[in-house]
């Protein structure tokens, strides 16, 4: 295993870490699972009838609608199924995909030329018509990517291979966001059901989806690109982190994602199995309901923050899987720097903030998580523990993930949630801009100065000067406590030696097209 940490937060940071990833981790050196001819080899590959690959990941798939929400499962589904006009590489950089290539025009004129050799999985043409369409579905939907296409003042399809969008102002983090709108066909774009079991132009196609169990992918025999290794993939959802375990080492499972800490001695001792880890995208957080009392107050948020030991509970709990933080996204991400002057572990000051608030015998509160989520029950029990002590009563609540990701799809439906989320893009824009200006209004936060040093950030395109107003972002977050930080976290696979071409990325959206089995 191989354990990478962070405290990167340009460019050149990101680039030279993951290239110390992508050439020493790995049972081939290689930053992936190797090849069948090479060093990390097993033997030679299985016959393409054999070709049937388990992935158990994190948690199950409640939907995939990738217009609706992207939570991790729906995120690694859709990425193998459905494309974008650009993806992004290892790097974060945009690479081209549905589109063969793209130009500024202007400083605020995007024009895209789309490939004319792609088609549905169920053989429809690829068109800009698709484009528009998609783009219309995520703009009415008005949930995930609302903050980030704003921006978009027009769009049109103006002949078969030519889309063109025109943005308010310049913009220089939409190349990146565009990787997350994924494209639909035109005449079902608009059809709750289409996108429930969505057609798309990828390397796999959907062909069988159980809610909170399992979802079957199996090759696209008439993808545009190189066709997939694998003839089917599943997706399984194991709750039992044992269970997990178990399925790996018997062969029911070829690779689990999210080994805990606790586990990892177990995982590296199975005969013929091997354990990567690389910083990801994906932190965990704590939101405050601040348009409800108490914490209104941001004296009573930072009290909250200050009467955690979070290096205590992460290090004890998570050992090497995980990172405690400061700013409000991950640091492996383009501009998610550590916040200045950022509260520490400090019962007394929390004690003080809470009497100048006017909360000096403390409240009762709430606290909402998921159970998909595994080790937020030790995780929120460790924090109740620590705000009982400076006179806090906080009421854990649990709920499988649909009945969670429903009640907090408005904000003023809880007290504080603890959540998992995914800097996809590997940029800040996409989590601070999406989450935390006025017109998101995801939980009841406001500022008008932190609205517009993300705009300012956004239109920014210099590298160096976007990390400064970004460590403005940090700072002031951290003043005013909306949410906290709880943990980053490395993302980690075990799996079996007989699993060759699978390569960890930070946004853990894999590439299942690349993987194959050998004997």
């Amino acid at each position: 295993m191989t354990s990478f940490r962070r405290g990167w937060g340009s460019v050149a940071g990101v680039a030279a870490v993951l290239a110390l990833v992508l050439t020493g981790c790995g049972t081939d050196g290689s930053g992936s699972t190797g090849d069948a001819s090479g060093p990390g080899a097993v033997g030679a590959a299985l016959p393409d009838d054999q070709q049937h690959l388990t992935y158990v990941l994190n948690y199950g798939c409640t939907s995939l609608d990738p217009t609706e929400n992207f939570d991790n499962c729906r995120m690694q589904v859709d990425s193998n199924v459905l494309q974008g006009l650009v993806s992004l590489d290892s790097d974060s950089q945009p690479q081209p995909l549905l589109a063969s290539s793209w130009e500024w025009t202007d400083d605020t004129t995007l024009v895209f030329t789309l490939r004319d050799d792609v088609t549905f999985s169920d053989g429809t043409p690829f068109t800009s018509a698709d484009v528009a369409a998609s783009f219309d579905r995520y703009i009415a939907m008005q949930s995930v990517l609302a903050t980030q296409l704003a921006v978009i003042e027009s769009y049109t399809a103006d002949d078969p291979t030519t889309f063109t969008i025109k943005t308010k102002n310049p913009t220089g983090t939409l190349i990146g966001v565009l990787s997350m709108i994924f494209i639909g066909q035109a005449d079902n774009a608009a059809d709750d059901a289409y996108w429930a079991k969505p057609i798309g132009t990828g390397p796999f196609a959907v062909t069988e989806f159980v809610t909170n169990s399992h979802v079957t992918l199996t090759r696209n025999d008439t993808y545009w690109g190189e066709p997939a290794k694998l003839q089917t993939v599943t997706f399984k959802q194991i709750t039992d982190t044992n269970g997990k375990v178990t399925a790996l080492a018997n062969g029911e499972a070829h690779v689990i994602a999210g080994v805990p800490s606790d586990q990892i001695s177990t995982v590296q001792n199975l005969s013929g199995v091997s354990l990567e880890q690389i910083p990801s995208f994906t932190y965990t957080f704590l939101w405050f309901q601040n348009s409800r009392e108490p914490f209104t107050d941001p004296k009573v948020r930072e009290a909250m923050w200050a009467a955690l030991d979070l290096d205590t509970i992460v290090t004890s709990l998570l050992g090497e899987t995980a990172e405690t933080m400061t700013s409000l996204c991950p640091e492996a991400a383009f501009g998610c720097l550590p916040a200045t002057g950022a509260p520490s572990y400090d019962p007394e000051r929390a004690k003080t903030l809470l009497a100048e608030a006017g909360y000096a015998k403390g409240f009762t509160t709430t606290i909402d998580y998921s159970t998909a989520n595994p080790g937020y029950d030790q995780i929120v029990s460790a924090m109740v523990s620590y705000w009982k002590a400076v006179g806090i009563t906080v009421e854990p609540k649990s709920d499988d993930q649909a009945t969670f990701l429903a009640a907090i799809a408005k904000p003023g439906n809880y007290d504080m949630i603890v959540n998992s989320n995914l800097t996809s893009t590997g940029d800040a824009d996409f989590t601070l801009n999406r989450l935390y200006t006025c017109a998101a209004d995801r939980l009841g936060y406001c500022n008008e100065d932190l609205d517009g040093l993300l705009a300012q950030a956004q239109q920014t395109v210099d590298a160096t000067e976007r990390l400064a107003v970004y460590q403005e972002i940090s700072d002031l977050l951290a003043t005013d406590v909306p949410a906290i930080g709880l943990f980053q976290q490395n993302t980690n696979l075990a799996f079996a030696n007989t699993v060759q071409g699978l390569t960890l990325i930070p946004s853990e959206n894999y590439d299942w097209s690349t993987v194959y089995l050998t004997e």
